[in-house]
């Protein structure tokens, strides 16, 4: 197996049809990943889909869609300069939800050879 899927999710909860689409694609693809040859998942959250998981949200399905995704063991991450900024760490955190700069995970999918897909 050899490919790998970064799956980036810009839209917030202004755009739930399109967030939720990006999570269940990603879900997907991981349970037919050995068929397809697909070797890693990952979702990055970006811009919107940071925001969306901020407090007083209705985005219960969102944080549901996450911890499945999360527990059949695809990486999800969040970009760090944005979570911080926006002082909302304490919600990654409980949700294992990674941080990593988005220049470099963005960096890391050019350099690895990764197909990006954006919802």
């Amino acid at each position: 197996m050899t490919g790998k899927i970064a799956i980036v999710i810009n839209s917030g909860l202004d755009q739930r049809e399109k967030v939720m689409s990006g999570l269940h694609v990603a879900k997907r693809i991981h349970e037919a990943r050995k068929e397809n040859g697909i070797e890693m998942v990952e979702v990055f959250l970006f811009t919107g889909g940071v925001r969306a998981l901020e407090k007083d949200q209705k985005n219960a399905d969102m944080l549901d869609a996450i911890k499945e995704l999360r527990e059949s063991g695809i990486l999800i991450e969040a970009c760090s300069n944005q979570v911080k900024s926006w002082n909302i760490e304490d919600i990654f955190s409980s949700n294992g939800i990674n941080l990593e700069f988005a220049r470099d995970a963005f960096s890391r999918y050019a350099v690895q050879g990764y197909t990006v897909i954006s919802f």
